[in-house]
């Protein structure tokens, strides 16, 4: 059944709300720039008929809006209109069987800081100095090929890829070098259900697990960041598909019931497992010695830990 005006109205509104005004294609078809490469001209085709949606340049494309826009982490109220129009019953729930393609790329402002910065000298000298007062090395900007952005939607941040098992970015943090900015973050609008920095990890060895790119830089070893609190799915899958042996928890005070739940889980599973409690210091904080000093140090969680880090939360 053919949409009516007032839907098509509605469906535009929420789309826009998130991707800016489109320009007019084929009828029923709106182009917008793509969210996912970031090129700068308008190539996502929006048909909002039939739900399909395409870029023609990264081929990006699916069969839904709302399987868009949940990539894009609008808000619920929003994605229920979506849902209304076109009778979907579940909100985040993607029912749509088909496969959906989305392929992530560096900003096209991106400039590796470890190669000679020509014009941009000045503020990607601003940009080492953030690094470097974070214990951030010019071998870590080699090892995790970090960059800068002078110009576009990401001036003014340092860009740290990440790399899944078979080289493919997979999600990139965007950190501005400014304090005084609103957000500190400005992340690409796709799923986090990945295994950040794959490309690094042994799975025969511990793997340490942390919050943020920070943290795990300040690590070094084998180490996952989860860009959160929650470990995503495909890397919780990933652990048993893999029989990891050991695993160490080091998330920030403020999410130890995560933790000690994830550690308690592990544990169960036969896993091995350690919870380090940060003290005032994340790992990030630490810096590669303390921190590493750390895990060697402690020693692995048992139920009776569990416990009295519990009652230590209460």
């Amino acid at each position: 059944m053919a949409l009516t005006y007032h839907d098509k109205q509605k469906v535009l509104n929420v789309i826009s709300s998130v991707l800016g005004a489109p320009d007019n294609g084929k009828p029923d078809e709106h182009i917008y720039y793509c969210p996912f490469c970031h090129h700068h001209k308008k190539k996502m085709n929006i048909n909002i008929e039939n739900q399909k949606w395409h870029c023609w340049v990264c081929d990006s494309k699916g069969q839904k809006i709302s399987s868009l826009l949940r990539k894009l982490n609008i808000d619920r109220n929003q994605l229920n209109i979506i849902n209304q129009v076109y009778g979907n019953s579940n909100d985040y729930v993607n029912t749509d069987k088909t496969e959906e393609k989305t392929q992530l790329f560096l900003p096209k402002e991106f400039r590796q800081l470890s190669k000679p910065i020509g014009k941009y000298e000045y503020n990607f000298k601003k940009a080492k100095n953030y690094l470097k007062n974070r214990g951030i090395t010019d071998e870590d900007i080699v090892k995790y090929n970090i960059g800068f952005c002078d110009e576009g939607i990401y001036s003014g941040r340092v860009i740290i890829p990440s790399y899944g098992e078979s080289g493919q970015l997979n999600f990139f943090i965007a950190r501005t070098i400014h304090d005084n900015e609103s957000y500190h973050y400005k992340n690409p609008p796709v799923s986090r259900d990945i295994i950040a920095l794959g490309n690094q990890i042994n799975w025969d060895e511990p793997i340490v697990l942390v919050e943020g790119v920070f943290d795990a830089i300040a690590v070094k070893r084998n180490v996952i960041p989860l860009f959160g609190k929650v470990i995503p799915k495909v890397l919780m899958n990933k652990i048993f598909e893999k029989r990891v042996k050991e695993i160490v928890i080091m998330l920030d005070t403020d999410a130890q019931k995560q933790a000690l739940y994830y550690t308690d889980y592990f544990i169960k599973q036969g896993i091995n497992t350690k919870n380090i409690i940060p003290t005032s210091k994340d790992a990030g904080e630490m810096g590669f010695s303390t921190v590493n000093q750390k895990i060697k140090t402690s020693k692995e969680t048992d139920f009776g830990d569990i416990i009295s880090q519990k009652l230590n939360l209460l």
